[in-house]
């Protein structure tokens, strides 16, 4: 009698018996050529096609940095409008940003530097993919908010600053490449490989300290009281500083006190700059530079554990030279 359909007695065919064998019966998996005890859906497909997706990031989906550029975009566009806003004969209030501007100005710029945070850290989260329950912890933890937040109050402070009809150009364009270059050097750094990583770790690094830069010298060069500049220069340099240590092998309640430590320095840096007779960038370059030291010995010290001379003549000849630049020029 044949056996019913998936059923048969051992022999070398499945389904045939030959008489003398044993009548112990032959299941399914041990017809299909598999041991007795071995699950079928631990084996490997016969298909590779049709296997499970291999580890890691998939190539070619990345939605955030499209999304990015859509944001960056509109951020500009809003820093456009307020440049052309701002335009106009100054009045005769001693501080620039507030010759030509009014309360209305500044509810939008504060609204624009808000929606480029949300936005940055939501494209940020798109990049990433995370799962539906791992979305407000993704945004909560995420840095990817500092340098658009910090570009874009630079662009409309300069904006402000300035009020001609160069900053209707140069405005959006500052807000456009501090948002759209946070956004992409991060991708860079999150898709890179290893030989990669260097040129990825290179261009966040370079955006970083050019939004440094332009905050800094938009905060200088409106020569407010000396404790709000210093407030002002520590509070950006030390979110600027959260953000280029985010990826460095430290605890993040270390990361923060070494940065509120290099947010301090600079400020107290801008203390006697303010009674130095100068004008125009040479303050915040001066400022720049006590930034660039600042960070830079942080992270050295992070990655190596002590300073070697070639580090203290990079930081050491470099303030000096500053400092003799201010001097000619003051």
């Amino acid at each position: 009698m044949k056996p019913r359909f998936g059923l048969g007695r051992k022999s070398g065919l499945a389904g045939d018996a030959l008489p003398g064998e044993d009548d112990a019966l032959v299941t399914p998996a041990e017809a299909l050529g598999f041991d007795e005890g071995t699950p079928i859906a631990d084996t490997a497909p016969i298909r590779p096609d049709l296997g499970p997706p291999a580890p890691g990031p998939q190539s070619g989906n990345q939605p955030g940095s499209g999304l990015g550029l859509v944001i960056s975009v509109a951020v500009s566009a809003v820093v456009f409008v307020l440049a052309i806003y701002a335009t106009g004969a100054p009045t005769a209030n001693p501080l620039p940003l507030a010759q030509t501007t009014n309360a209305l100005f500044w509810l939008v710029a504060a609204i624009a530097t808000a929606g480029a945070g949300l936005g940055a850290v939501y494209a940020d989260r798109t990049a990433s993919g995370p799962g539906a329950l791992e979305l407000f912890e993704h945004a909560a933890g995420s840095m990817a908010w500092i340098v658009p937040v910090v570009a874009t109050a630079a662009a409309i402070t300069l904006v402000a600053t300035f009020h001609n009809t160069t900053m209707i150009i140069a405005g959006p364009l500052i807000a456009f490449l501090g948002n759209a270059g946070s956004l992409l050097s991060r991708d860079l750094l999150d898709d890179a490989d290893d030989s990669a990583q260097r040129t990825a770790t290179t261009i966040h690094a370079l955006v970083i300290h050019i939004v440094a830069f332009l905050a800094l010298s938009a905060i200088y060069l409106n020569k407010l009281p000396t404790p709000v500049t210093a407030l002002l220069v520590a509070i950006v340099t030390t979110l600027l500083a959260i953000e280029a240590l985010e990826r460095k092998p430290i605890v993040p309640s270390r990361r923060i006190v070494l940065a509120l430590l290099a947010g301090g320095a600079v400020a107290a840096v801008s203390v006697p700059l303010m009674w130095w007779v100068t004008h125009g960038w040479t303050g915040g370059a001066v400022l720049f530079v006590a930034f660039y030291c600042a960070v830079g010995i942080v992270q050295t010290m992070i990655e190596r554990g002590e300073l070697r001379p070639r580090d203290a003549i990079e930081y050491g000849v470099v303030p000096l030279a500053a400092f003799i630049v201010l001097a000619i020029t003051a």
